[in-house]
């Protein structure tokens, strides 16, 4: 296995409230170059913020990537019912819950197919460890990044490397990612939707992750 560190970036407020945070989180190679990438998302639910509160608050800014998870596969501060029973999770309705979104995942070319995006997800829980879940959406990045759009030129310059704009993931190799990662594949009923979705849902907890990473 490669030497590879860690780099969690300072947590920010996503937007008003102190219980949903943004970070960015890197992992380096030994001459201290960026090789991979996270950006994620974290709410805290609790019993008197629940999921329908929190969405109702969030909404109110304006659009959040929580709006699909929030309403679909949650209850109360905890994933539903049938989502825990899946990942062997028990509900906990005293304590608050933290969740991630994983906002975008990349790893270079060059260092791809070598186990370098399930560390990366393996140290966000270590670090996170008594988050209760993480969801992520199958898109392929150069869908919703923009390298250009960047503010620091450490995370410009990565993602320039990747030359996104001539990626060419294919949906079901994107699926698989996440599915050999230790995602499991949340099937929406579409008759909840007002229009079908663009990319497919996935949701994961740390067992599930620790489980294949071993």
């Amino acid at each position: 296995m490669m030497n590879l560190s860690i780099e969690f970036k300072k947590p920010e407020i996503t937007a008003s409230f102190d219980w949903q945070l943004s970070q960015e989180v890197n992992v380096k190679n030994e001459q201290d170059h960026v090789i991979a990438k996270a950006e994620i998302e974290l709410i805290t639910l609790n019993k008197h913020r629940d999921a329908t509160k929190s969405y109702e608050m969030l909404e109110q800014l304006g659009s959040t990537d929580w709006e699909i998870p929030l309403n679909l596969y949650f209850k109360g501060q905890n994933l539903n019912a049938e989502l825990c029973d899946t990942l062997a999770i028990t509900p906990d309705t005293k304590k608050a819950k933290t969740h991630i979104m994983l906002e975008a995942i990349s790893v270079h070319p060059d260092y791809r197919k070598q186990g370098v995006a399930n560390y990366l997800i393996s140290e966000i829980f270590k670090h996170y460890n008594k988050a209760q879940s993480i969801t992520a959406f199958s898109m392929p990045l150069n869908s919703f990044v923009n390298a250009e759009d960047c503010q620091e030129e450490e995370s410009k310059a990565y993602y320039q490397s990747l030359n996104l704009e001539s990626e060419t993931i294919a949906d079901e190799e994107l699926a698989q990612f996440f599915k050999q990662t230790g995602f499991i594949e949340y099937q929406v009923d579409e008759a909840l939707l007002a229009e079908p979705l663009a990319f497919k849902i996935f949701v994961a907890n740390q067992a599930s992750i620790t489980s294949v990473s071993k």
